[in-house]
């Protein structure tokens, strides 16, 4: 993961949060790194919460060489999510706490299809259960998140905003994949952040700055709502299809000791327990 170029300046050593999960110490930019802080759209309302995008349709075809007609065309639709809420696409802890049956029928659907069609290598985070951390406007999305998917990876953002309202002007997050980019700062009372899809430094403008102290508060709510949302979809489906989990190794534990311990008597004959 590349990082941007900074200068020391004392106090300004902040933590990062990249998304290798490793951390490590970084200033605030300067120079034309900085240029898009000063330039930010200040903002007076927004809303931070964690988001469950909806997806429209499940894929039961071949997992490769498909054209992009062959595969809309294998997928099945999914019956609309009846959840009142502000983008078709998705939806908020705010608008889902209570209302968590409309979004459990869904996925159920979703384990029904995946296992009759022999999909069930895609009941993971991406592409149907994935959570993404979410600063929205009345009438829009400023942040993408694009390759946020796993549960885990979201609660991380959002327990960096919620404190995004203590301590000394700093970095609080510098990440990048696949050409996308995204920074968040705090300084002088407010969290700006930018994201963008190019290569070098980011834009002079399209950033944007709002209430350090608001969106750490609300930061700190959404951390509630995604924890009781969450306990109640993985009790309903019976399993955690929100969180990642690691390929289970080729031998379990036991298989791989006993194998170890073939390899062991047949290289060593003389070898022995006692």
């Amino acid at each position: 993961m590349s990082r941007m170029r900074c200068a020391p300046i004392g106090d300004g050593a902040c933590m990062v949060s990249p998304s290798d999960a490793t951390r490590q110490v970084f200033p605030l930019p300067v120079g034309e790194d900085a240029a898009w802080i000063a330039e930010a759209r200040r903002l007076q309302t927004v809303m931070c919460d964690a988001v469950f995008p909806i997806a429209p349709s499940v894929y039961i075809g071949p997992d490769t060489g498909m054209t992009a007609r062959e595969w809309e065309t294998a997928s099945v639709r999914l019956p609309v999510v009846d959840l009142p809420r502000q983008r078709a696409d998705q939806v908020t802890t705010a608008e889902m706490l209570g209302r968590e049956d409309a979004l459990i029928s869904h996925y159920r659907r979703i384990v029904e299809l995946a296992e009759k069609h022999g999909k069930t290598a895609s009941l993971r985070p991406f592409p149907y259960f994935r959570t993404q951390p979410a600063i929205i406007t009345r009438d829009e999305m400023l942040t993408a998140f694009p390759w946020n998917d796993d549960i885990q990876e979201t609660r991380t953002i959002l327990e960096m905003l919620a404190g995004s309202d203590d301590g000394p002007p700093r970095l609080l997050h510098d990440d990048q994949d696949q050409g996308w980019h995204i920074l968040i700062a705090v300084m002088d009372g407010e969290t700006c952040f930018i994201e963008w899809d190019a290569e070098g430094p980011p834009p002079a403008v399209g950033g944007y700055a709002v209430d350090a102290a608001a969106v750490a508060r609300q930061a700190r709510a959404a951390l509630d709502r995604l924890r009781i949302i969450h306990d109640r979809l993985v009790r309903a489906l019976g399993q955690d299809y929100w969180t990642d989990r690691p390929s289970p190794p080729r031998f379990p534990p036991v298989k791989r000791m006993r194998r170890a311990l073939r390899w062991l008597f047949t290289t060593n004959p003389g070898s022995r327990l006692d």
